[in-house]
């Protein structure tokens, strides 16, 4: 498995509950490496073996990822009494809802924007995401719902622009509706991942470790996140910006037996025994 080093993500962390290994199905704890198409592997890096590859825990039905298990179901002691002084025989109690994570799609990354809807369980203050059936059968006090402990919560969620200003959408909307409905606690549900389901574009989003690009002004090796623009080249950043940003360039790569002049898909890829000018310039 090869994969420039300008397109990969090292050293992330997960613990647990995210993702699990393919080949297994068993939930994966540890260090992992994304590379620049979004897929994931275990390890540091490639080199960190094994890579085994990664994918998010799903449950087997259309809507995604299940983060808790189904609780109990029963009816809160407050809505059993206020029933029983108004002479209603409750029946049996309707099974809790399951939280499940949509995925927002194609169709909807084209769009921008895509709805996500959740219950708040304003006994607990506490939130789960559902599906949109869920929430229908809630706004629609349907007896399968447990109308006792959740009100359904529908957020519009940003998707494209800069991922600054995707951020600031998302995190506007989830505080709005939480102070005017007085939902405190809605906004611990996203762990100020404000930015979350945003996706880069492939010049994007990139890192360094030092070895393959270097500042353009003192020549410095560059460590962390660039971009490259299309007419300027690698720049520091994981997005282009209005505000001022260094240039960077490429540093020499290939051998003089076997040359490969450096481009945005290579990268460097070894330590070379000898080296020829070439450059990649950010200018």
């Amino acid at each position: 498995m090869y994969y420039p080093k300008s397109q990969i993500i090292e050293s992330l962390y997960t613990n647990g509950g995210e993702y699990k290994i393919q080949s297994t199905d068993k939930e994966y704890k540890g260090y992992y490496f994304q590379v620049s198409n979004n897929q994931r592997f275990t390890g540091k890096n490639t080199e960190d073996k094994p890579n085994n590859i990664l994918v998010e825990i799903k449950d087997d039905v259309a809507y995604g990822t299940i983060v808790k298990p189904t609780p109990s179901a029963y009816w809160s002691p407050s809505y059993k009494f206020h029933q029983k002084q108004n002479g209603v025989l409750l029946p049996s109690p309707p099974q809790p809802p399951r939280q499940t994570i949509p995925l927002p799609t194609t169709e909807d990354y084209n769009t921008g924007y895509f709805n996500r809807y959740f219950l708040f369980n304003f006994v607990e203050n506490t939130t789960i995401e559902v599906s949109k059936e869920i929430y229908t059968q809630y706004t629609s006090s349907s007896p399968a719902s447990q109308i006792d402990r959740f009100t359904p919560l529908q957020i519009t969620w940003a998707l494209v622009g800069k991922e600054k200003n995707v951020s600031n959408s998302n995190y506007n909307s989830v505080r709005l509706k939480e102070q005017n409905g007085s939902f405190y606690g809605f906004s611990n549900y996203f762990n100020n991942r404000y930015n979350q389901y945003y996706l880069y574009s492939k010049n994007e989003n990139l890192y360094s470790n030092g070895k393959e690009l270097k500042y353009s002004k003192d020549k410095k090796p560059y460590v962390g996140y660039y971009h490259i623009h299309p007419t300027k080249g690698p720049m520091v950043g994981k997005q282009h910006t209005m505000k001022a940003h260094d240039y960077l360039e490429f540093s020499q790569t290939g051998s003089i037996l076997n040359p490969i002049p450096p481009t945005i898909q290579s990268g460097s890829y070894e330590e070379p025994s000898k080296t020829i000018t070439n450059t990649f310039g950010g200018y």
